[in-house]
């Protein structure tokens, strides 16, 4: 692969106040140069408002007010090839930030053109689109490269440009403090996964454009689905995930089906973020954390006790360690080597995110009515589910390959598989159990 990054001019000795990029920063930029274009390598959020759109001036006086506090949204990507960095854009103007799209009275259509749209290389790599229809109102939509963010960064900057006006308060920081590492225990999860031959969704060439289907739900009926079995809102989230796509594909996780007893590889993306970083809304510092979705287990009992010890809380925490530890020495070029596999489609067909948007978001006083995550898709990767947690809601994106057929099902999949837990558990089958209940 050949990295993608393009030297500025006047770049050829690094500048004051230049900030190299991190392997993980590279590698982002790697993957992006593998598709036709970089956006499936963008990521972000939608937010949905009620009433008539505001003015361009409006949204860029905005901006303006809110970039003080955010200073990573300055730096551009520069550096001659082999030694990128990020530096501060000496023209770095918040109106070459603000783009519009005319939009559409159906979300899904405009989170699909949102997917398309460019990130321009001569400036910091994010951008806020304007849309001026969605469904009954309009749309704000944040969007950065992978490179320049992750998902954490990028949902901190949302709740900054988007949240209320005060400071924002200290948040509780999601790293612990760095301590030994038990590799016994670790070393056995860096294991390249085994290969997918089962899964009809791989057997279509991709063709490398994304669609949307959306979902959303009341998180009060995850909480409580989630006192009756122990769960948390993550691991049920994952639970249904997978439900969904055992609907999607029924004949094949079935008794004499090629996936019978075997389970879809996703990567869970967990924050390897130093706590002393001094710009940590800049550069990409996830690590992941594989997760084995088991499709093809019979018993929905032992389908939710397998991600709940998969999403447990100490596992999490020691991968979290482990790749502290090793990419801090990772090598550029051995960190390439292990790319191919890591994104290989035949190992990890699908990817998943968590996000939660903790500070309430909105506009000039109207509250958003909604929040759609736009995830990366890694190239050959026919799907990605990600969901967003927004005062009492969660919000549900597929996003999938378009060569894909029958993607409009996910949705109404995902809703039956909680309605028929609900049932499960309301007659006593999931009642707490200490599997999942341990992995809180």
């Amino acid at each position: 692969m050949r990295s993608s990054v393009r030297p500025s001019v006047g770049s050829s000795l690094r500048p004051s106040g230049a900030v190299p990029l991190s392997v993980l920063d590279r590698l982002s930029l790697d993957v992006a140069a593998l598709h036709a274009t970089d956006s499936a390598l963008h990521l972000g959020a939608l937010i949905t408002l009620e009433g008539e759109p505001p003015s361009r001036d409006e949204v860029v006086e905005h901006l303006k007010g809110r970039l003080a506090r955010l200073p990573e949204l300055a730096h551009r990507l520069a550096g001659r090839p082999g030694r990128p960095h990020w530096e501060p854009d000496p023209r770095f103007d918040p109106d070459r930030h603000l783009y519009e799209l005319p939009g559409s009275t159906d979300r899904a259509t405009v989170l699909a053109e949102l997917l398309r749209q460019p990130l321009p290389r001569d400036r910091p790599l994010w951008g806020i689109w304007l849309v001026r229809r969605v469904g009954g109102g309009y749309g704000l939509c944040y969007r950065a490269h992978h490179a320049f963010q992750d998902g954490a960064a990028a949902v901190a900057t949302l709740e900054r440009l988007l949240g209320p006006e005060e400071a924002p308060r200290p948040r509780a920081p999601s790293f612990r403090p760095p301590r030994p590492v038990p590799w016994a225990a670790v070393l056995p999860e860096l294991r390249p996964p085994r290969r997918v031959t089962w899964w009809p969704a791989l057997d279509t060439p991709p063709s490398q454009a994304y669609a949307t289907t959306l979902t959303d739900v009341d998180t009060a009926r995850l909480h409580a689905l989630g006192r009756l079995t122990g769960a948390t809102v993550p691991q049920l989230c994952l639970t249904l995930a997978t439900e969904a796509l055992r609907a999607w594909h029924p004949h094949d996780w079935e008794p004499g089906g090629p996936g019978h007893g075997l389970g879809l590889r996703t990567n869970l993306a967990i924050s390897v973020r130093d706590p002393d970083d001094p710009l940590p809304l800049l550069g990409n510092r996830v690590a992941v954390a594989g997760v084995d979705l088991p499709c093809g287990d019979p018993d929905p009992r032992r389908r939710l006790d397998r991600v709940g010890r998969a999403l447990d809380y100490a596992r999490l925490a020691r991968l979290t360690d482990a790749h502290r530890v090793i990419l801090r020495r990772l090598p550029y070029r051995v960190g390439r080597l292990a790319l191919t596999r890591s994104i290989d489609a035949r190992y990890t067909p699908l990817g998943v995110a968590d996000l939660r948007v903790r500070r309430p978001l909105g506009f000039a006083g109207v509250p958003a009515s909604g929040v759609y995550a736009l995830p990366v898709m890694v190239p050959g990767q026919p799907l990605f589910v990600a969901w967003v947690t927004h005062r009492r809601r969660l919000h549900v994106t597929f996003t999938t390959d378009t060569a894909l057929a029958g993607t409009d099902r996910l949705p109404g999949a995902w809703h039956a598989a909680l309605t028929e837990l609900e049932r499960r558990a309301a007659d006593g089958e999931f009642a707490r159990n200490p599997a999942v209940a341990g992995a809180r």
